[in-house]
């Protein structure tokens, strides 16, 4: 019986520590915002994400993408732009997939800091 709690202990550590995978642009200042023909988005940091990103963005590990077709992606694409123009500096994170670009980590949540 013990065996099957240690396993299933070790199981559920396996599982946490990847549903919680996503990179990190913490204190990140924006370099460049780019947007497709396609309303698809990304914007590119000036240094890389920390935390865990997602293994499908490991060529592209400074920048983080957006929807423009959606609310959401237009509101962080204000937010890229506000922060690019003031020179304020970022806190973002990644959802952990690629959806959109297949190589771009899709953008999660956001905000410009003080």
């Amino acid at each position: 019986m013990r065996i099957f709690i240690k396993i299933g202990v070790l199981v559920f550590c396996i599982i946490n520590t990847n549903v919680n995978a996503e990179g990190v642009a913490d204190n990140l200042t924006v370099y460049q915002v780019r947007i497709d023909q396609n309303g698809m988005g990304y914007v590119h940091f000036t240094s890389a994400l920390t935390g865990t990103p997602a293994a499908c963005a490991s060529t592209h590990s400074k920048q983080l993408s957006f929807d423009t077709n959606t609310a959401g992606g237009r509101a962080i694409l204000s937010v890229a732009l506000s922060a690019k123009m003031s020179g304020k500096k970022v806190y973002a994170k990644g959802t952990g997939s690629c959806e959109g670009y297949s190589v771009v980590e899709r953008w999660s949540i956001g905000y410009i800091k003080d």
